[in-house]
């Protein structure tokens, strides 16, 4: 069913990385996610009324909201769409995640009115109804949340999409929620504690963890989350391969929604090469990573001294101490700079995020240490960054 509805509906369904598929699929997963959550929604609301529970109620607004969801994310997906302007030169892709956003804060909502609900179920009992008919009826529901999972698992993954993704969690816990919907109607033949209150406030803290867990999902991105490591590994291994570059560092990606990352980067090229035809390997890097990762890469030359044996012992007796540090820190742009009493060495350190002030501060001095054991006029001038 799901290659059939990818087939008819989504043209062109093999060009992933294309940003009209893209939205071709958001929009199917939406229109789907509509249809099923909208009769779902009228089922167990119209069983949850018949019987009185409110923990299928709570189920069926559950469904509401998720139908809502998809609403939203057709709309996000319609945005992001949209080829960049002046006004937003990079395009519209994050709409997605501000999309995810919104369907996190509907799903928050309606968490917290059926916690109130539950609630007041418990303070308040009342009798809930059961019969074979309303327990199929709910099995069929679960049935049709498994296979909603299933296809927007499949697309999610086909378009790497955060927002599908997040959809297809969604699905499976409303398997979860309706599960226990029903071994709540079985308890409360059994007994004539409030379980059907109880169960309800279950699905209400599923339904708020789930709130939760989306709107985490689509906020890192939003607020500026580290490059993914193998678009990261493969951006720097594309740079490493070309003739001239020596050494890569100080890569940052900015993400501007799916199949839309600016980068830069700064790439270690001998102090004596030719200018103009480094530049030449430079612009063909750009032009590769592009082709090879869909990022648009900005690179900085940085000259080195390869050839200089002064340097190089210098630079190797660092290297030595930082290893005997710590086998995490890395340096870059390593220089010499010779002063009248001193020996000026002056060079990055890339230090891990668990370092604190007090901690660089620290490191500083135990490097300072380290170089000046070896040779006493070793001044280093350091200055930390993180790896992004």
């Amino acid at each position: 069913m799901t290659e059939f509805l990818i087939r008819h509906f989504v043209r062109g369904h093999d060009e992933t990385q294309n940003p009209a598929v893209r939205e071709r699929y958001g929009v199917l997963s939406g229109a789907v996610g509509i249809l099923c959550n909208a009769f779902l929604f009228t089922l167990k609301l119209l069983i949850g009324l018949a019987t009185h529970s409110i923990s299928i109620m709570a189920d069926a607004f559950n469904n509401l909201s998720d139908g809502m969801s998809s609403l939203i994310s057709v709309v996000g997906f319609k945005v992001s769409g949209k080829a960049p302007d002046s006004k937003h030169p990079f395009g519209y892709g994050r709409t997605e995640y501000i999309a995810g956003l919104a369907v996190s804060f509907l799903i928050l909502m309606v968490g917290v009115e059926f916690l109130k609900s539950s609630v007041s179920r418990i303070i308040a009992p009342e009798p809930v109804r059961f019969s074979g008919v309303l327990l199929a009826i709910l099995a069929v529901s679960m049935l049709v949340k498994l296979w909603m999972g299933a296809f927007n698992r499949k697309l999610g993954r086909r378009i790497q999409s955060p927002t599908l993704l997040a959809a297809m969690q969604d699905s499976i816990n409303d398997v979860v929620t309706t599960s226990v919907v029903i071994l709540g109607m079985l308890a409360s033949r059994f007994t004539t504690l409030p379980v059907d209150g109880y169960v309800g406030v279950l699905v209400a803290l599923f339904v708020l963890w789930s709130g939760v867990g989306i709107a985490r999902d689509t906020l890192s991105p939003l607020l500026g989350q580290a490059a993914d490591p193998d678009i990261a590994h493969s951006i720097e291994e594309v740079v490493l391969g070309m003739d001239g570059i020596v050494g890569v560092h100080d890569l940052i990606v900015h993400n501007y929604g799916a199949g839309r990352s600016l980068a830069s980067l700064h790439a270690e090229v001998p102090d004596n090469a030719d200018f103009v035809a480094i530049h030449e390997v430079v612009d063909e890097a750009e032009k590769l990573v592009w082709q090879k990762t869909g990022v648009y890469l900005v690179i900085h030359m940085d000259p080195i001294s390869l050839n200089d044996t002064r340097v190089n012992t210098f630079r190797e007796l660092t290297q030595e101490v930082l290893q005997g540090l710590d086998s995490r820190l890395t340096m870059h742009d390593f220089r010499i700079v010779d002063g009248k009493r001193h020996i000026n060495l002056v060079f990055d350190v890339v230090v891990p995020f668990d370092y604190g002030a007090e901690a660089r501060d620290k490191l500083r001095r135990d490097i300072a240490a380290g170089l000046r054991a070896k040779e006493h006029r070793l001044n280093p001038v350091i200055t930390f960054d993180h790896q992004m």
